[in-house]
């Protein structure tokens, strides 16, 4: 039980949306997946934010906003148009919260306002993912 814990919070770290199915197929309660899975990422993006500043400059160093910036692509145009709250909604969907943190730094989102956006991010799809994981368990188990 504790290795599937274990891995269940890695999932959660690394990408979101792959922790809840992989926890609901290891044959854990969905509640339970959804709050390791979202501890996970809520950690993940918590060590990128504490770590801010080098994370920042590390990024900046490979041009990373510059990148950004240039494309316009999804993420840029998600920062632009809703700010540190969508930004922290949505990364853990897009990203995934380290690498949305540290994204969000980047961009110049305030630290102590990126993380409680991340973390209620985090939560939201770990509860959306964990119940759509159920359903479909329940779905075509019975």
């Amino acid at each position: 039980m504790a290795w599937k814990l274990l891995i269940l919070f890695a999932l959660g770290v690394a990408e979101l949306w792959a922790a809840a199915p992989a926890g609901v197929a290891m044959g854990l309660d969905p509640v339970l997946v959804c709050l390791v899975a979202a501890a996970g990422a809520v950690s993940g993006g918590t060590v990128v934010i504490l770590l801010g500043e080098r994370v920042k400059a590390w990024l900046e160093k490979r041009r990373k906003r510059e990148r950004l910036e240039e494309k316009r692509g999804l993420l840029f145009r998600v920062w632009q148009r809703y700010g540190v709250i969508g930004w922290g909604l949505l990364a853990p969907l897009l990203v995934g919260s380290p690498l949305g943190a540290a994204f969000g730094l980047v961009l110049g989102a305030p630290p102590r306002r990126l993380l409680p956006w991340l973390a209620a991010g985090s939560v939201l799809w770990s509860v959306v993912f964990s119940t759509v994981a159920a359903l479909g368990v329940r779905i075509i188990g019975g």
